[in-house]
């Protein structure tokens, strides 16, 4: 068509006005606007039922037909399934607890007096009785686990034992019955067997040796009684608890579910995802739940740096990135060394020979150079450029963190 001048706009006044602008120019050409676009249809709100298509009424079997692949979203590169990043609300672990003494130590058991009573206190009631119990084969404990949820009595459970008294190693004991408790302090589970630890110690007159931690060790337990579980549907619906929270994520979860199953699913916030459970699937609520967390999505996962102080461990997400940043930083050192003097008294003077403390401290400041960190660097490149510093791993720590306050880290920095 011609183009005359009255029909071109300012592109700024498209900019403001859009559709309507575009209207106006095809107004002052002498011809027809196009047609304007009908606006999408509004996304089904969470809470209407589930919208089946009519006379197709959605059956487990075409659930589960291979045609699933169809309706999903498309598969990205690098998909998780549900069940690896969500838990569904309900199915917790229980902490139960408890005191007991290990017995059969070959020599590296407790010198502490409260042991040797704790022992005699157990002989009596075992109906045995004596004075004085003079032995350092044995060690007071502390034992700790994790019951899992339907677990049933019978069912065996592996638990923590761990030193409470000054024995050296538990290994080769055996751990006498101890009830476990839960927080309601009624008994869920008893342990009782050999108990297994790694560590190794050995010590003579001058030198010692210890290898992992020998004053901590495993055993077994049975379960004693059940422990109640919330109802797992109520009304129909569960909801699955996401491991990190994110907005994304939950939002992934929810659009693969939707595509499947239109209406089924709504993300009650970061952390939480409520799913609808079909009518087909009310008499076979487990079978549901194992189909959907078999689906696969793809996580959204926040830029994170978490930095371990005692360790001295850092680690860094993948999509960490850090702004073009120029700085300096030193390593200082500080040396201390003990060289007591004698100091001697004069001949026939009556004084004596006394030992006088002597301690030297040193500074030491190293490095101090300029560096240059360019922006945007991916994980792999940005860990090149922090090993060619050369920098310890606390003073990474502080790098880091300084880092973070100048505002040139763009990832949330956790310090443990």
């Amino acid at each position: 068509m011609k183009i005359t001048k009255s029909a071109i706009l300012p592109s700024r006044i498209i900019a403001l006005f859009g559709v309507a602008a575009v209207n106006l120019s095809f107004i002052a050409s002498g011809q027809q606007p196009p047609p304007t676009a009908v606006p999408a249809q509004q996304p089904q709100v969470p809470n209407a039922p589930i919208q089946q298509p009519p006379n197709v009424p959605i059956s487990p079997a075409s659930i589960l037909s291979p045609n699933i692949e169809n309706r999903r979203l498309q598969r990205p590169t690098r998909t998780v399934r549900i069940k690896d990043v969500t838990f569904v609300e309900g199915e917790r672990v229980n902490h139960v607890s408890g005191g007991g003494l290990v017995f059969g130590l070959s020599g590296t058991g407790a010198r502490a007096q409260q042991t040797r009573v704790m022992a005699r206190n157990y002989l009596e009631r075992q109906g045995i009785y004596v004075p004085v119990v003079e032995t350092i084969n044995m060690s007071a404990v502390m034992v700790s686990g994790q019951i899992p949820p339907h677990a049933r009595p019978g069912e065996k459970i592996l638990v923590t034992v761990s030193v409470a008294d000054d024995a050296t190693s538990l290994r080769g004991g055996t751990l006498e019955g101890t009830v476990l408790r839960g927080i309601d302090d009624q008994i869920y589970a008893v342990a009782s067997g050999p108990v297994i630890a790694d560590g190794i110690a050995a010590q003579g007159n001058a030198a010692s040796v210890t290898k992992n931690h020998p004053t901590v060790g495993v055993c077994e337990a049975i379960v004693e009684r059940e422990i109640p579980c919330d109802q797992l549907c109520p009304n129909g619906i569960f909801h699955l608890v996401l491991r990190n929270k994110s907005f994304g994520t939950a939002t992934a979860i929810t659009n693969v579910l939707n595509r499947w199953l239109p209406g089924s699913s709504y993300a009650l916030n970061q952390g939480t995802v409520a799913v609808r459970i079909p009518d087909p699937f009310r008499s076979a609520v487990t079978e549901f739940i194992s189909i959907v967390g078999n689906i696969e999505i793809t996580t959204d996962l926040p830029a994170r740096v978490v930095i371990n102080q005692k360790t001295g461990t850092i680690v860094f997400g993948h999509n960490v990135k850090l702004e073009p940043i120029v700085f300096a930083s030193e390593n200082l050192v500080i040396s201390t060394s003990e060289s007591p003097v004698a100091s001697q008294p004069a001949p026939f003077s009556g004084g004596q020979t006394t030992v006088l403390p002597r301690t030297e401290i040193d500074l030491f400041e190293s490095g101090g150079r300029y560096n240059l960190l360019p922006g945007g660097l991916a994980v792999g490149d940005l860990a090149a450029a922090l090993n060619s510093l050369a920098v310890s791993p606390n003073t990474m720590v502080r790098i880091m963190t300084t880092l973070r306050n100048q505002g040139a880290l763009n990832a949330e920095l956790v310090i443990e």
